[in-house]
């Protein structure tokens, strides 16, 4: 297998992406620190590395599938691309797509949600909006109606503050993937009309039918 030489600057060796078998084509990301994504909420989870690659490779950053499976955390941009010519620290942008207005939905798929909620504490809505976002000027809103709306909406708590559904990614923690890939510089060439070029197919978007 061709192996190219990839060039790491970080200010811990517990950063370097870790491989699971001799044969995995993605090599895990550690997160260089804690970061806590609340419901709804897009973050940017920094690595701890810097690298240089061979001009003509990408790194593709992508989610781990185990981590998607058990949660809802997401990289919306996946895979994203780090450049040869990039030289700043890796960071992988993160979305949890929960929100928590979903949990009495989620509780009708998943009853066993129950039991973990017996340890949350419960507010409504309008009381978590204004804890968390204590800067807000509600002069400048129609609080009335906002507070109607949300205080109909119940918010479970953990220990920490933190709503149900909140990800909580640590210090070394493997939370995504990437994979150095061979790519192609393109030549773009006018012509009149490329279905004369190669076979034509006739569309896309289910024109080949739906098996």
């Amino acid at each position: 297998m061709e192996k190219i030489k990839v060039y790491v600057e970080t200010t811990s060796k517990s950063n370097i992406p870790q491989s699971g078998s001799s044969g995995a084509a993605g090599w895990d990301l550690i997160a260089a620190k804690d970061c806590v994504i609340l419901p709804g909420q897009t973050k940017l989870i920094g690595t701890g590395i810097k690298t240089a690659i061979p001009a003509g490779y990408e790194i593709q950053i992508r989610a781990r599938s185990g981590l998607s499976l058990r949660t809802s955390l997401r990289i919306p941009n996946s895979p994203g691309t780090v450049d040869s010519d990039y030289r700043d620290e890796i960071k992988v942008i993160a979305y949890n797509t929960f929100q928590i207005i979903d949990l009495p939905s989620l509780i009708l798929i998943n009853p066993e949600i129950v039991e973990q909620l017996k340890g949350y504490r419960v507010i409504d809505g309008w009381t978590y909006f204004k804890n968390s976002q204590p800067n807000v000027d509600l002069a400048d809103m129609d609080s009335a109606k906002l507070k109607k709306q949300l205080k109909r909406i119940s918010v479970y708590l953990d220990q920490a503050g933190d709503p149900f559904g909140t990800i909580k990614i640590k210090k070394g923690e493997r939370f995504a993937q990437m994979v150095v890939a061979k790519y192609y510089l393109p030549q773009f060439e006018i012509v009149e009309d490329v279905t004369l070029i190669g076979t034509d197919r006739g569309g896309g978007f289910g024109s080949t039918g739906k098996t």
